[in-house]
């Protein structure tokens, strides 16, 4: 179901319930909330935090674990969060409603070959060996008309097969491995770490991994505000994003605090930290990179008139 205002905003007090309403927040106080997810596409905030970078910028901030990127959008828009993280899709799609999102700092980059993240994996056992075997079996991904699902439409109908052949279902990533040994799919589209996981089961085998094979390189997900929050609040907006760009600076130059960081914050098993596939971490954001996932987006009808990088662009992001 596409993304409306009406229903978007029906699914805030659902979304936020609990947290405390900030309408009134003041960065003369030097405090304010941050929603995250606990994936290692978050490196860059945890290493920020770990490091004490946003409290030298001088932000205090709370930090929010947060089930996805749809829950933490809500939270900014109803003004709970000042900060977010959530994959590009959402953000597209929500700007396509009239809300004044905008991606404030470089996030996670998918590229191909080095730095991939996602998989479609099968039974080991599975007939399935192409794209066009998919037609008429049973694929998970954790939400459908987001960014999981359409990687996966777009990779099947580049590969030889129809993806409207294929029934897509909702299975949150850490439930889709058991879902598939288990029988009730025939194939999973899965996402770091739960991939590495995935792929190393005796009873599973990698099919594909797709991101790559459709795009050479694209924004997955990045930190984003309110346009209208931040022309009140423009030094805080640049503190964040100076603070985000020092994490990125701190995973390239530590890389076993990095990794303690995500075994810390992401909750990784420390005998898949090293095994995992990571996404570039850029303090740019290219132009490119998202005007990619945007055409994609709306080829597949998942938002409803055509857009440009830059309608999602805030001046504070950096320029890759």
């Amino acid at each position: 179901m596409r993304l409306t205002r009406r229903n978007f905003l029906t699914k805030i007090t659902v979304g936020v319930a609990g947290l405390t309403v900030a309408r009134d927040f003041s960065w003369a106080q030097a405090k304010g909330k941050l929603g995250y997810m606990r994936i290692v596409d978050n490196a860059a905030m945890f290493m920020a935090m770990e490091k004490g970078f946003f409290k030298a910028e001088g932000l205090e901030l709370e930090t929010v674990p947060m089930a996805g990127g749809a829950v933490i959008v809500q939270g900014v828009t109803s003004g709970d969060l000042q900060f977010g993280w959530s994959n590009v899709i959402s953000l597209y799609q929500a700007h396509v409603e009239g809300f004044d999102f905008k991606l404030i700092a470089g996030g996670a980059t998918n590229a191909r070959g080095s730095n991939e993240t996602h998989a479609i994996v099968v039974g080991k056992d599975s007939p399935i060996k192409s794209a066009k075997d998919l037609e008429g079996k049973t694929v998970a991904v954790n939400t459908l008309n987001n960014i999981v699902h359409l990687m996966a439409l777009a990779w099947v109908d580049k590969n030889g097969g129809n993806a409207s052949k294929i029934k897509f279902v909702e299975i949150p990533f850490p439930q889709m491995e058991p879902a598939l040994v288990a029988g009730k799919v025939d194939a999973i589209s899965v996402q770091e770490p739960f991939a590495a996981v995935a792929a190393r089961r005796p009873e599973t085998r990698v099919l594909s991994n797709p991101w790559g094979d459709v795009l050479p390189r694209f924004l997955i997900a990045s930190w984003f505000a309110s346009e209208k929050w931040l022309q009140k609040n423009k030094e805080t907006g640049q503190a964040f994003v100076r603070a985000i760009n020092r994490g990125v600076d701190a995973i390239r130059a530590d890389k076993d605090g990095a990794r303690a960081a995500m075994i810390k914050w992401a909750g990784l098993n420390p005998d898949f930290a090293g095994k995992i596939g990571l996404p570039l971490f850029e303090k740019g954001i290219n132009e490119k990179d998202v005007q990619v996932t945007m055409d994609l987006t709306y080829k597949y009808k998942m938002i409803s008139r055509p857009l440009k990088a830059k309608d999602v662009l805030s001046d504070l992001a950096r320029k890759a």
